[in-house]
């Protein structure tokens, strides 16, 4: 996940970034004190959504959210501001959030409720609390990164794209009857796989990077009925 701040106030910058990771702790934050440099990156990097300062002096946060929305229409934007006047003009251009600075703690909150709710409807996204870190971490991981969920004793592995794996102590089945896992079945007892990241399926299914994974025997019918689903409604 990936979010951008810009505001022309140094103090923002510092304290915004903070804040934003008590909500997302592994987010990465790209912070622009200079409007201009921020639209530059636009050419080169995605972002998940955006905050941004209305009352800065070269380009407004209006001027901005203007050549924002050209090209990414669909971005969620979060106003930082400390002017409640410019509230009602905001809305022009279809902010999901409004923080005043002098309430940032107490008003981010009800925006970055906002903020996962429209990732959420977009990009399906589900929390995980890491069981084997000290802190308990929690992850807002998108449910297409996932490549394959595995039980392993009390645990479930889950195995993203590249090759991270986190590991928590939910039930297999809080992901198997999710509503969002449409594209997944489950091959055995113990493990819930990605369809869109296999490419032969017989006896078992293996993936792009060559990972094998073995099919019940009695799943397997199931199996190739559910492939072969995935793969006429994908190319259609």
């Amino acid at each position: 996940m990936k979010f951008a701040v810009v505001d022309d106030e140094p103090a923002i910058l510092e304290q915004l970034p903070a804040l934003l990771r008590q909500y997302a702790r592994e987010a990465e934050i790209a912070c622009f004190q200079n409007p201009t440099d921020f639209l530059a990156s636009l050419s080169e990097s995605t972002y998940d959504a955006l905050f941004l300062d209305i009352d800065m002096p070269d380009i407004t946060g209006f001027a901005l959210a203007g050549e924002i929305r050209k090209n990414h229409d669909e971005v969620p934007i979060v106003y930082i501001t400390g002017r409640d006047d410019l509230m009602i003009q905001a809305f022009r251009y279809k902010p999901i959030g409004f923080v005043r600075k002098q309430y940032l703690e107490s008003e981010l909150s009800f925006a970055m409720s906002a903020v996962f709710e429209e990732l959420q409807r977009k990009t399906p996204t589900i929390q995980i609390i890491e069981a084997r870190s000290k802190e308990n971490k929690t992850h807002v991981v998108k449910i297409s990164e996932i490549t394959y969920l595995e039980h392993n004793k009390h645990y479930i592995e889950i195995h993203l794209q590249g090759g991270t794996v986190m590991t928590t102590r939910e039930k297999l089945s809080a992901f198997t009857e999710h509503p969002d896992f449409k594209d997944f079945v489950l091959i055995n007892a113990g493990t819930f796989v990605n369809l869109a990241f296999v490419t032969v399926i017989d006896e078992t299914v293996v993936f792009e990077d060559q990972t094998t994974l073995f099919i019940s025997r009695r799943r397997i019918p199931f199996v190739l009925k559910a492939y072969l689903s995935y793969v006429k409604k994908v190319l259609i």
